[in-house]
């Protein structure tokens, strides 16, 4: 640690670096270097070399989205999604790009609403609240003699929510299916909003609809999130936004027919949900289809900034952060005890056991459930949206690596020159991976130490902009 700070320019570089992986916990080393070349000339016009750089390296940021992994990449994750669903629900007028994935402002006003899909029962579990907990079953007993009545009040802290009353009658084959079933369910979701809203719209305008035709006049753009809850069980939080079609212009956002309002979303929504079924590989004898649980709720969007808020914040989340003790990242048989020693909640573990007893049967080969005990089988992905929803994170990281780019000394050449310039400019990369983490000990304090400095600084300013914002007139 000493050594790192003796030099001051060394010091003062490595600082740069650092910052410039927005404090990163585990960067990425490389060594190499790139120039910018004016292909008509073979002129050099910038360059960038790691050769006397601290440790001849270049520290680039992970960019993992989970927290759990590295916090201060999660956050930047974070906030660009929340950008992305902000701007499907009120737009985005800045100048994008390319022009691509702009999104007009108009589309504040199309019908829009936050939806959050369940999963269904699998068996009758301990849950948190003020009242008693007690089973939703009628039955007293289950068959294998067991209470499904629980007197006790669990607060949000009990180890006991979400375990299930008779571990025996639950459905652990079931519940781990329905995990590998989501993307499927949710596809078909889409489909099926599609028929749906044929009806409604054979209902309301007293003629035939077909889906074709719907197809035709309105799209569904939407976004959404994964979330594990504490029955380790994911549920699914979207948006969901109907636009126009113009047959001219597909790529246009535009507004839908009049009869396609909010209410006729949500209609179609809880139509689609209920309708859905996949059919899942016969485990133990036994036959299931996948489908949404009972509890669906639909509401309109009133506040964009607070709803797009709300689901950022589950895009950085693993099931781990809900199931204590569950590691981020996968893990194969080998390690099933190790893992088992971390975590204190048994009805995890026997998840994770059913997802590799389950990879062995060829009817589930096709789930590779063992390659996903750490998400408890389930495959998909934790945030996604539609093509024509929003901007993508693409554009948002583009217009980021444009600023620091100009912001660097030749700035201007660096910001214009892409992997094929318009302007006959392009860069020529050599890159070595060296590594990822710090490359001597206490690297790592030293950059948390730079992180909090640069956390208390950021404070500061916000009150001071909060501060002048209530003096202007």
């Amino acid at each position: 640690m000493a050594a790192r700070v003796a030099d001051d320019s060394a010091w003062r570089e490595w600082q740069r670096q650092v910052e410039h992986t927005g404090h990163c916990v585990r960067p990425v080393r490389v060594r190499g270097g790139a120039a910018a070349v004016d292909t008509g000339t073979g002129e050099v016009l910038a360059e960038y070399s790691t050769a006397g750089r601290p440790d001849g390296a270049l520290l680039l940021a992970c960019k993992d989205r989970r927290s759990a992994v590295c916090p201060a990449c999660a956050e930047t994750y974070r906030r660009d999604t929340w950008h992305v669903i902000a701007a499907g629900l009120r737009g985005r007028t800045a100048a994008v790009p390319g022009g691509v994935d702009a999104v007009p402002a108009s589309v504040a006003g199309h019908p829009v609403v936050l939806a959050t899909f369940t999963a269904p029962s699998f068996g009758a579990v301990h849950r948190a609240g003020d009242a008693a907990c007690r089973a939703r079953s009628g039955r007293p007993m289950c068959p294998h003699k067991v209470s499904l009545t629980c007197d006790a009040r669990h607060g949000g802290g009990d180890a006991r929510v979400g375990t299930p009353l008779c571990w025996d009658c639950y459905d652990y084959a079931g519940h781990v299916l329905w995990h590998a079933a989501v993307p499927e369910v949710w596809r078909r979701t889409v489909i099926y909003l599609y028929r749906a809203l044929a009806r409604v719209a054979t209902e309301r305008t007293g003629t035939r609809v077909t889906v074709r035709a719907v197809r035709g006049h309105v799209r569904v753009s939407y976004v959404k999130v994964a979330e594990f809850q504490k029955r380790a069980a994911v549920h699914l939080h979207a948006v969901l936004r109907l636009d126009g079609v113009d047959a001219d212009a597909p790529e246009r956002v535009t507004a839908p027919p009049a009869w396609a309002d909010v209410s006729a979303l949500e209609a179609a929504i809880r139509d689609a949900a209920a309708r859905v079924a996949v059919r899942l590989p016969e485990v133990g004898g036994r036959t299931r289809k996948a489908r949404w649980g009972a509890q669906l709720d639909v509401a309109p969007i009133i506040d964009p900034e607070r709803a797009a808020a709300y689901l950022a914040k589950y895009a950085t989340k693993t099931a781990g952060d809900v199931l204590a003790g569950l590691p981020a990242r996968r893990f194969g048989r080998s390690e099933a005890d190790r893992i088992r020693r971390r975590v204190a909640n048994p009805h995890v573990m026997l998840l994770v056991a059913m997802c590799f007893r389950l990879s062995r049967l060829p009817d589930c080969a096709g789930f590779a459930l063992d390659l996903h005990p750490h998400t408890l089988g389930f495959r998909g992905h934790f945030a996604t949206k539609s093509r024509r929803y929003s901007v993508t994170l693409g554009v948002l990281r583009g217009v980021r690596r444009s600023w620091r780019a100009r912001s660097r000394p030749g700035g201007d050449v660096w910001a214009r020159a892409g992997d094929v310039a318009d302007d006959g400019t392009v860069i020529v990369r050599e890159w070595r991976y060296l590594g990822t983490g710090w490359a001597r000990p206490g690297d790592a304090n030293l950059a948390a130490g730079l992180a909090l400095d640069h956390a208390a600084a950021r404070a500061a300013f916000d009150l001071a902009m909060v501060a002048r914002a209530g003096e202007a007139p």
